[in-house]
């Protein structure tokens, strides 16, 4: 189905301004979306573990296609962020439909650049770039350049998708007025594509939430899927006089 690619591509993650530019204060965000009648919830987490960040994600969907069975997606990811890129440690996900379920964990051995995982029961071993990132830890490098004003007009990412390298663009394309359920909002316009599929997903990052992206559109066979921001809570103190949660 093709809603269930839509979850896959919209893994949500967020961050704040601190006093320090490289670290990124733990946050609970949740978000939604309308998917053919049903309401698709995700709630997106990160967390900071000894030297390493956890980011993950957890979607469901609600309503009358619950009949049919489970729509879950589970998405975990962990890096290191020592050298201002993050690094990938290990990821794990999980693709629940009621015609199949499909788990895929990977880990990155940077000592001879390969990734070694399995998805579900066959496993995979490929030689990747250093700069290999997946889509949780790509979207904290785009929140992390928008943060400390080191985002290009364009940046160029390798994403690993389950067992294979896919390359997208990530492009600034300036600032607009973003009308969302905490309120409007001036953000920041990025668009992520590729040369080979056509699709396009398009995040507005909010200054005043520290570039939390406030909705993510995913543009694909003429139709959009709009994902907003409906909650967030701040684990840690955020910065200046808007401390607390929204």
């Amino acid at each position: 189905m093709r809603w269930l690619n839509w979850i896959v591509v919209l893994l949500l993650t967020g961050a704040m301004k601190t006093a320090v530019a490289s670290s990124f204060p733990a946050y609970t965000a949740t978000y939604e979306a309308q998917v053919f009648g049903n309401t698709l919830v995700a709630q997106s987490t990160l967390s900071h573990e000894g030297g390493n960040t956890r980011m993950s994600l957890d979607a469901h969907l609600s309503g009358f296609m619950r009949i049919l069975g489970r729509f879950e997606f589970n998405r975990e990811s962990t890096f290191s962020t020592h050298d201002g890129y993050p690094r990938l440690v290990q990821t794990r996900s999980a693709q629940i439909t009621p015609r199949r379920e499909r788990r895929v964990e990977t880990r990155f051995d940077w000592a001879t650049n390969r990734a070694q995982g399995h998805i579900s029961k066959k496993a995979f071993d490929l030689e990747v770039p250093r700069d290999t990132l997946d889509f949780l830890s790509s979207l904290y490098l785009t929140m992390q350049g928008l943060r400390t004003g080191s985002f290009d007009r364009t940046i160029a990412v390798k994403i690993l998708e389950r067992d294979r390298l896919r390359e997208y663009s990530l492009l600034l394309q300036g600032t607009e007025n973003v009308s969302t359920v905490l309120g409007p909002m001036r953000a920041l316009r990025v668009v992520r594509k590729d040369d080979d599929s056509g699709v396009e997903l398009t995040g507005w990052f909010a200054p005043t939430l520290n570039y939390l992206p406030v909705r993510l559109d995913y543009e694909a066979d003429g139709n959009i899927l709009q994902l907003e921001l409906t909650h967030v809570e701040w684990h840690q103190p955020r910065a200046g006089n808007n401390a607390g949660r929204r």
